[in-house]
């Protein structure tokens, strides 16, 4: 029976590409994309689907449903060229807090840590695995250079609520640096953390000292109490680098 993932090496030879080619655009290991070949691994991790979507010619939308098993079928549109000169920017999704992924068929990433498919987290099942792109955004590759992250690492969400106000209001889109630098506490910033319903956005300075270490959370709004929590019981999504306002 041929394998479901077939089709790839065809485009691929289509596009005058292969494998080694696809994989090291998406900044992922070349044996994963065989693997895909011979069904050992079934998905492509849901932080490179846009940029996978984009270089194949297949709509996000398309391309979401194929790789979570809820359809066979792939349907070619636009190619996107990296050489393209009107295309110079980094492909950064967005992430929707409210609408929920299809059911992958397989989260066994084999090592893989990002914040969108670490199963190793004991989260709630609503978590951000779930969570569904809302959209993406075209990022100058100097601006990420210039605020020093990596454009695999970098997440965009919805800010919610008024307890950062007035430095991150309701309706704000933030960008997050998920990377291991991102999720470090120090030094002190803002930054995006599960609190156990939901990701909240929070300022989080290092106590000094702290025996075991240990975090104290703070609302930028006066309205909102600030709390402590030990370092090993917080779980940070990412560093806040930079915020999208409304005026």
């Amino acid at each position: 029976m041929d394998n479901r993932w077939n089709w790839l090496k065809n485009r691929l030879n289509e596009l005058g590409s292969n494998p080694s080619r696809f994989a090291k655009e998406l900044d992922w290991p070349a044996s994963r994309v065989y693997e895909l070949f011979s069904g050992k691994t079934k998905a492509i991790p849901l932080d490179r689907l846009a940029k996978a979507s984009a270089i194949l010619g297949v709509s996000l939308d398309n391309m979401i449903n194929f790789n979570s098993g809820l359809s066979d079928d792939i349907c070619f549109g636009t190619i996107y060229s990296s050489t393209t000169k009107t295309d110079n920017s980094g492909i950064v999704p967005e992430l929707d807090l409210y609408e929920m992924y299809p059911p992958m068929m397989n989260n066994d990433w084999d090592g893989e840590t990002d914040f969108l498919n670490d199963i190793s987290y004991t989260y709630s099942a609503n978590y951000l695995p779930t969570r569904k792109i809302k959209d993406n955004w075209k990022i100058p590759d100097e601006y990420l250079e210039e605020i020093n992250i990596q454009q695999k690492n970098v997440y965009i969400i919805e800010a919610m609520g008024d307890s950062m106000t007035p430095t991150v209001s309701a309706g704000d889109k933030v960008i997050i640096d998920t990377s291991a630098k991102g999720k470090f506490p120090s030094p002190d910033g803002i930054f995006a953390i599960w609190d156990g319903l939901g990701i909240a956005i929070k300022r989080i300075e290092l106590i000094p000292n702290s025996e075991p270490p240990a975090l104290k959370i703070i609302s930028d709004n006066p309205r909102h109490s600030s709390y402590e929590r030990k370092v090993e019981d917080c779980r940070i999504v990412g560093r806040i680098v930079s915020v999208i306002k409304r005026l």
